[in-house]
């Protein structure tokens, strides 16, 4: 299988990639990706495309917008780097969908999770790693970590103290 990135520059991002497991092609824009996709037919076993991976960085992702989660079911990587408008609830929204097969998470920077938000990571029981840094509104590093640990044992945890 292969994974090809798709760079989505629009005016409020500064970069969005997306990953998916049988789409050959480069895009630029939103525009050309909808109409690439727009001629595929998932009736058709090659056709049926799977996101595999989301970096959002410096993205305008909500949390309301983390609904779009469910139904991705071959995703395997997601980052949000410095994603202001990232919310503690789109992170519940995330785990509740793909929490069980999502393999690997980066949330760094992101000023509006807590650790009410990154409790709801303890739904992600298919995590191999998970990477937590710059997160300023985060209280009890400890707790948090501890919890973590005890909620994922099979999930490789960095949250360094900042």
């Amino acid at each position: 299988m292969c994974v090809y990135d798709i760079i989505l520059p629009n005016r409020n991002d500064i970069c969005t990639f997306f990953g998916f497991d049988k789409i050959d092609d480069i895009f630029d824009d939103y525009n050309a990706l909808i109409k690439r996709t727009a001629e595929l037919d998932p009736r058709v076993p090659v056709d049926n495309v799977k996101v595999t991976h989301i970096h959002a960085i410096e993205a305008s992702v909500t949390g309301y917008g983390c609904r779009h989660f469910n139904n991705l079911q071959g995703i395997q990587e997601v980052r949000f780097v410095r994603c202001d408008n990232l919310h503690d609830f789109g992170l519940e929204y995330m785990a509740k969908a793909v929490g069980s097969h999502l393999g690997y998470l980066e949330i760094d920077g992101c000023r509006r999770i807590t650790e009410f938000g990154l409790a709801h990571l303890e739904m992600c029981s298919g995590l191999k790693s998970l990477l937590l840094c710059n997160l300023k509104r985060v209280h009890g590093h400890d707790k948090v970590l501890q919890r973590l640990e005890n909620a994922l044992p099979n999930t490789d945890i960095n949250f360094p103290a900042t």
